[in-house]
């Protein structure tokens, strides 16, 4: 404990007066706020937090820690579940100050500063008629959510968010500033396309964005005892759908909307929220059958400016809640799977507990997996157990009937895993890569971190 303080005494006298930002300790008033994650449920206390200002006080912080021996974590939306911004007695690196979005129109680029959010993204592209695949809660970090894929409502049109980026700007643990691409740093930047972080802090992304001012979206409520089937439909369509539609079912207690029958409030629902991002007049036409089978309680779907849409699902996901999360990839949605989904409706964890189910395909699909760390090219669907209580009592049983749920829903699953969504208790997330995948993610991380700076990154 002596040896860790001193650790940290001396990398707090190297920072002293030579950040542009600012230096948070355990003592100071800002530091018990500025430590929580949105999971609730992480609860870790880092040595010290360096708030950014921008890439010196980055490579600064990195210099010192690295030579005093003391390990780094790294916080940009600080959105991940796991609450891997985070570890007991770690130096954080808070980016959330350098938050800036610039948009070249002619090139069609975004440049992404490190702590920027979806939110700060989608409105910057959206002042010019463009858009990339962001995350589906605007709150989401850009950093995060990119380093572990991406998946979001244009990846059958576009690919993930990796498969957008043509570049970042990578400060490596012992401070330098590096460029990687496909024709610079080739390995680093291959590890950055779903190796799951663990390589350096990027403190810029570059994306391709598309031309895109509106979508034809919304959701179609039905009552849970049409679940099974509503879940076959949507299997059946999304496994031949155009690339436009991107689609997920959404088990659930029916949140108080206010175009939905207050009757209906709090009861078992199934919900599909759907969106398509081609042309409107051929939307209309190919969403039609999944907006009038079986029982709807709501057809609430439409034309929206994509910036709006993209902030629809933000109410149920607030900071703050005690979050525990499992999810799975699958080849195809067997009836076996959809039977323990139509039944788990019904017996959800907590009220707050939502079941996602969805596709992947299209243009995700295309990519050869040789050419990015992501290891799930191959699945079609994949589920979220999305457990949520708004009580640190209720906690415990969560988890329990979390785990058990998921139990009941992976003997057909694939063994690669989203990192995005991925638990603490999942392990490290390099382990479930297929194994070429992960000697390429070990051989990188050794050639760019060789003191294990960023170990605690990857799982």
């Amino acid at each position: 404990m002596s040896e860790a303080k001193g650790e940290i005494a001396s990398v707090l006298r190297d920072l002293g007066g030579r950040i542009h930002g600012a230096v948070l300790r355990p003592e100071d008033a800002a530091f018990e706020d500025a430590r929580r994650v949105w999971n609730a449920a992480i609860n870790r206390r880092p040595a010290a937090i360096v708030v950014c200002a921008d890439e010196h006080d980055v490579a600064l912080a990195l210099r010192s820690a690295v030579e005093h021996g003391l390990p780094v974590t790294v916080r940009g939306g600080g959105h991940n579940v796991a609450g891997r911004a985070m570890a007991d007695g770690s130096l954080l690196i808070d980016l959330s100050r350098m938050r800036r979005v610039a948009v070249d129109a002619r090139s069609q680029i975004a440049v992404v500063q490190g702590g920027a959010l979806w939110h700060d993204v989608d409105v910057a592209t959206a002042e010019h008629a463009l858009a990339t695949t962001g995350g589906l809660i605007s709150s989401t970090g850009v950093g995060g959510f990119t380093l572990g894929g991406g998946s979001g409502w244009l990846m059958r049109r576009h690919g993930l968010a990796i498969d957008n980026l043509v570049g970042a700007t990578v400060v490596l643990a012992d401070g330098r500033s590096v460029h990687a691409s496909a024709g610079e740093h080739a390995s680093l930047f291959y590890g950055l396309r779903g190796g799951a972080g663990g390589f350096g802090v990027v403190t810029s992304f570059e994306f391709k964005v598309y031309p895109l001012r509106e979508v034809l979206a919304g959701i179609v409520i039905r009552p849970a005892a049409e679940a099974a089937a509503t879940l076959r439909e949507f299997r059946d369509f999304a496994l031949q759908a155009p690339d436009e539609y991107c689609g997920m079912i959404v088990l659930a207690a029916a949140p108080p909307l206010p175009f939905l029958d207050a009757a209906w409030h709090g009861r078992p629902v199934v919900i599909h929220a759907m969106c398509w991002s081609g042309d409107a007049a051929a939307g209309q036409r190919t969403l039609a059958p999944l907006r009038s089978s079986g029982t709807v309680l709501v057809d609430h779907v439409g034309q929206m400016p994509y910036l709006q849409w993209q902030h629809v699902m933000d109410a149920g996901a607030p900071r703050g809640r005690h979050c525990y999360w499992k999810t799975a990839s699958y080849a195809g949605l067997s009836e076996t799977t959809i039977e323990v989904l139509a039944q788990a409706v019904n017996n959800l964890p907590t009220r707050l507990t939502e079941l996602h189910v969805q596709h992947l395909g299209g243009a995700v699909g295309r990519i050869p997996e040789a050419e990015t760390a992501f290891s799930a090219r191959s699945a079609q669907f994949f589920i979220n157990i999305v457990g949520m209580t708004e009580s640190s009592d209720e906690f415990a049983v969560l988890r329990a009937k979390v785990r058990e749920l998921y139990s009941q829903l992976t003997p057909e699953s694939l063994p690669s895993l989203l990192p995005n969504f991925s638990n603490e208790d999942d392990g490290e997330v390099t382990a479930r890569l297929g194994a070429a995948q992960r000697a390429s993610v070990v051989s990188i991380r050794r050639q760019y971190d060789p003191s294990g700076a960023f170990a605690k990154l990857s799982r």
